[in-house]
């Protein structure tokens, strides 16, 4: 059954009352939405989510977890129907990760207008419109993304440095309009190498405009005219995400580039690793996603159950690691993104008081 088709009988259900019978045995059931379901990021976020509930279930606060998401990172509308589908269910919370930063304030403004608190993952909400609300959402837990972009930069200037390029010429691979993560993730980039610039040295942006597309698939196709374009010419590559990352990587093999375009990705997943091993990827700055989808499901029922989860601002950050040959089989590495380690580890967690 088409994936429209099966949310309309969602819907139809809810509203029939068939989705409003709570589980007797669960105190909370939270909504988790990510961007999208297929990224290995976002499979990380849902063991974390599901680490939380089993961890604060056992504390005594019988804790589920509903976890569905958009199949691509680009569907928007699917995303705001999922969010107004849960809603309808009767839960009492919700993390999610917006897809886009302006589209989605609305929508989460709805949400916590009913009594859903909400906590932010991943990428933010507009921050001018945040500044009118600064208490709509409980709280904002993701990457510092301007700074992973920042680490990027730095990585792919350290490898051309060892190669002898005194003057690299680089490229940006953007990823989405309105994705407010990478968008930073963009602009840390950037800003380093103008900082570099400033500071004497040479260094060539070829192109900064050209965005990947939601999928693997796109990225492949449409960073494949680039590297026509500027093989000759390009020594440097720097992909934002997971899917960009990849479509990049292939498109280098495709084309007999890889290895010879210094190429520094974002995220990890099998095949990023597998081309750092190989030589292919000369780095990756990683996040922690199955600390962040902990966190979200923590900070939120702990904040239902009366504590004071605003304290100390309203963003908790989860952490940004540059992954190399070097250090790629490192217990604390492997931590990140291999679900036997991810399920082993012990979860630094926030104080909070109660209110």
């Amino acid at each position: 059954m088409p994936r429209k088709a099966y949310l309309a009988l969602a819907v139809a259900a809810c509203m029939l009352g068939g989705c409003n019978r709570p589980n007797a045995n669960v105190k909370y059931r939270i909504a988790v939405i990510p961007k999208g379901l297929t990224h290995e990021f976002w499979q990380s976020i849902h063991r974390g989510a599901e680490r939380a509930a089993a961890d604060l279930s056992a504390e005594g606060v019988a804790t589920a977890i509903d976890w569905d998401g958009p199949q691509k990172e680009s569907e928007g509308r699917e995303q705001i129907n999922l969010v107004n589908l849960k809603v309808g269910t009767g839960i009492q919370g919700l993390v999610l990760a917006p897809q886009d930063s302006k589209r989605m304030f609305d929508c989460v403004v709805e949400v916590v207008d009913k009594g859903i608190p909400v906590v932010i993952i991943d990428s933010g909400l507009d921050p001018e419109r945040l500044k009118q609300r600064p208490n709509l959402i409980v709280k904002y837990i993701a990457t510092n993304n301007y700074n992973g972009g920042r680490l990027a930069a730095q990585r792919l200037l350290e490898v051309l440095a060892k190669d002898g390029k005194v003057d690299p010429r680089l490229v940006l691979l953007r990823y989405a309009v309105g994705s407010e993560s990478t968008e930073q993730r963009e602009q840390g980039f950037l800003d380093y190498i103008e900082e570099q610039k400033k500071a004497g040295k040479s260094i060539a942006l070829l192109s900064t405009d050209q965005y990947a597309g939601a999928t693997t698939n796109e990225a492949e196709k449409n960073v494949g005219p680039l590297l026509v374009r500027y093989k000759d010419k390009m020594d440097g590559l720097f992909a934002v995400n997971e899917s960009s990352s990849v479509g990049t990587l292939n498109a280098l093999r495709s084309q007999g580039l890889n290895g010879k375009v210094r190429f520094v990705a974002f995220d990890a997943s099998e095949p990023i690793l597998q081309a750092i091993r190989e030589g292919d990827i000369h780095g990756t700055v990683v996040q922690d996603p199955y600390r962040m989808g902990y966190l979200g499901v923590w900070a939120l029922v702990k904040h239902l159950e009366g504590y004071d989860v605003r304290a100390g601002g309203p963003n908790l950050g989860t952490g940004e690691y540059v992954v190399t040959r070097e250090n790629l089989d490192a217990e604390a590495t492997r931590q990140l993104f291999d679900p036997a380690e991810q399920g082993k580890r012990t979860i630094e967690k926030p104080e909070f008081k109660k209110k």
